[in-house]
């Protein structure tokens, strides 16, 4: 038995040796690329900035995905040939027939690796300049003459090392060849022994690789960002073309059924939806009227230059939220009860993306997360206004701080389109230090700018696996998931409880307003759901939002509201009224007090409010609804599952599916309306 499978490995080895050269392309091709990626990832963009915070946490992930994909390409190159050779090999001049097929196959092979090698070398630097890859959709952006001279443009004054980027692909092609050659001398093939010895090296390394990427050290919004060229084409011309979007030839039908909508849940006039040539044609586009640019209300916002705190935190469950859930006891969220109860609380508040890019993008948009692509790198080259570039550009001093690190999935790149400044620091990612930091520079540098500001703090500890809150026990850190959420929680609200503390005395304290909110949930189990990206339920969609300060009463909202919604409810605290293309709804239009909060009893109830609403989200191949008393799941777009409840069923125990037919037909062609508007909204910007 063991000679015959020696025999055959013998033979297997003796086929593969006309095609060595492809081994050594491969070889030559891989250390090409691991040099493209280190350019990348340990350079500074070209606006002076780190790439990414921390390379030595991209570059291994990067070098065994390059990996991966060569050694495909090589087994198909390998097979394709091998096939042909027998095919046309007949019995005479086989040898020879089969040394021409290796030939061709060979020039091919390198032909092709010749061709991806810049295109990756230009891939990196649409990442460097505009945060996202390379596609068809970025160059039918730019795809006029004057991007190219724009491109030089930039190059010439890119801040890490002007003009590397036309060296590099001088050399590029050159260099790899140099390589193959000194691979050649070094490894010279005797009887198949070379062939048989990288083989097996490469099938090793390449199970490794397979194995540290997507089992040991997974990451799905770094391998997103890591996406080699082979993949984002693959992507663009079969994955893509799959999926039905929103035709033109349907946009006419979509854009009055999502209008229709939007007025009847607005219930006013105040805005006015508009073909106007700014908007090009876009469904979202809609203008104020003149009674609402000039209203009193507004009037009186502006003139007080209020101040936003607002607070991301990472994971935070409205299932775990005190307030949101008197039955736990003890609360894990002690000081967020304390100050909802002097704040107008949205009850029903539902993220609307996941994972943390699809919550802040959204929040931040007024739109929801797409729902088919990853919209933080696959969209960066969309222009897109966002309630935080209204306050810049109107002399706001706007400053993005997050204890993790923006660049890991591409956030960075929007924020720095918005804010007037980005803070993160890779020593100060538990939020204890990170909150120091953000006391001290809030409290001593932008209260002292003589301008209105807004602070966008992203907290960090309350992390998946739940076990990163600095001074955690062992026995904490061992207790069960759905526990040890509990301990997290309640280290994130004690940072902000120390953050709000240390400036709650401050004059312009008084001027400011203080949005906490949750990026997203967690599923920990219920429903049958335990990872991120299985579906739409409560668990990960239900999340704390409250806004406390100058004119707002203590209010328990039940209206439906989702994170769509903060982006036009911010603008109005702040008095401005500008043409967007937000999707979502103010939700304080006539609810604005003009006296501020005075309630001092904090185990006060607040009086129950509703205004027409709501709630709308994309969630990783899932989406959901909440609108006239229901809220409606679907795995999406094919929506061949789907679930409803009640919307006032915020943990979801009583499943009314099939049991509501007509309705759950009507929420399933509203919901498909929506998202195909957004996602057109977001691939066509503003």
């Amino acid at each position: 038995m063991k000679p015959s499978i020696l025999n055959l490995l013998k033979k297997t080895v003796a086929s593969l040796a006309p095609f060595q050269n492809l081994v050594l392309i491969s070889l030559a091709a891989w250390a090409m690329h691991i040099l493209l990626r280190v350019m990348l990832l340990f350079r500074n963009n070209p606006y002076g900035f780190p790439f990414v915070s921390k390379p030595d946490w991209f570059i291994f992930h990067a070098v065994c995905l390059d990996f991966l994909w060569i050694c495909n390409a090589l087994v198909v190159f390998v097979v394709v040939g091998a096939l042909l050779a027998k095919i046309i090999g007949g019995q005479s001049n086989k040898a020879a027939r089969a040394a021409i097929v290796a030939k061709v196959t060979t020039i091919l092979y390198a032909t092709f690796h010749a061709v991806i090698l810049p295109f990756t070398l230009l891939d990196n630097e649409v990442q460097r300049f505009l945060g996202g890859h390379l596609s068809f959709g970025l160059v039918d952006t730019y795809k006029d003459t004057s991007s190219i001279a724009m491109f030089y443009d930039y190059v010439a004054n890119d801040l890490s090392v002007p003009y590397l980027q036309f060296v590099v692909l001088a050399l590029m092609l050159p260099a790899t060849y140099g390589i193959y050659r000194l691979l050649c001398k070094g490894y010279r093939p005797c009887e198949g022994f070379y062939v048989k010895k990288s083989v097996i090296a490469m099938i090793i390394f390449y199970i490794a690789s397979y194995l540290f990427i997507y089992v040991i050290w997974t990451g799905n919004s770094r391998m997103t960002k890591l996406r080699p060229v082979v993949s984002l084409v693959y992507n663009d011309l079969f994955v893509a073309k799959k999926v039905e979007g929103l035709a033109e030839t349907d946009l006419g039908v979509y854009r009055s059924a999502y209008q229709n909508l939007w007025q009847k849940i607005e219930g006013d006039s105040d805005w006015t939806f508009s073909d106007a040539k700014e908007g090009n044609g876009l469904p979202l586009y809609r203008v104020p009227s003149a009674g609402l640019l000039n209203s009193e209300k507004l009037k009186a916002q502006r003139e007080m230059q209020p101040n936003f705190v607002l607070v991301l935190m990472e994971s935070q469950r409205g299932r775990n939220t005190g307030y949101m859930n008197p039955q736990i006891q003890p609360s894990p969220t002690p000081f967020m009860d304390s100050l909802a109860a002097h704040s107008h609380v949205w009850m029903r508040m539902h993220t609307s993306g996941v994972p943390t890019t699809g919550g802040v993008l959204s929040t931040h948009l007024g739109i929801p997360h797409h729902s088919r692509l990853a919209q933080a790198t696959d969209l960066a080259h969309v222009t897109i206004p966002s309630f935080v570039s209204t306050l810049t550009e109107n002399g706001y001093s706007t400053h993005y701080m997050s204890a993790a690190d923006p660049a890991w999935d591409n956030l960075g790149v929007w924020m720095a389109k918005w804010y007037t400044a980005q803070h993160y620091n890779r020593n100060r990612e538990d939020d204890s230090t990170f909150i120091d930091n953000a006391i001290e520079y809030v409290r001593d540098t932008l209260a002292k700018e003589g301008k209105p500001f807004l602070a966008t703090l992203m907290t960090r500890s309350n992390h998946y696996p739940f076990n990163f809150a600095a001074g955690m026990t062992d026995e904490q850190k061992n207790l069960p998931l759905q526990e040890r959420i509990n301990v997290t929680m309640g280290y994130a609200d004690r940072q902000i409880a120390r953050f709000i503390h240390s400036i709650e005395n401050e004059e312009w304290y008084k001027n400011t307003y203080v949005i906490i909110m949750a990026d997203h949930g967690f599923p920990l189990g219920e429903n049958g759901v335990s990872t991120i990206s299985g579906g739409g339920f409560s668990n990960i969609t239900w999340i704390p939002f409250f806004i406390h300060g100058k004119g707002l009463d203590a209010v328990r909202d039940t209206t439906p509201a989702s994170q769509i919604d903060i982006a036009p409810t911010v603008l109005e605290l702040a008095g401005f009224a500008v043409p967007n293309i937000f999707m979502g709804h103010n939700l304080l239009r006539g609810g604005l007090a003009s006296t501020p909060t005075d309630s001092t009893d904090s185990a006060s109830v607040p009086e129950p409010h509703e205004l027409a609403g709501l709630s709308l989200g994309a969630y990783s191949g899932y989406a959901a609804i909440g609108l006239d008393g229901y809220r409606f799941i679907a795995k999406y777009p094919s929506q061949d599952e789907t679930h409803i409840f009640a919307d006032s069923d915020l943990r979801q125990e009583n499943e009314l599916t099939g049991k509501l037919q007509n309705e759950e037909g009507r929420l399933s062609a509203t919901l498909d309306t929506l998202l195909k508007i957004s996602d057109y909204s977001l691939e066509h910007g503003l």
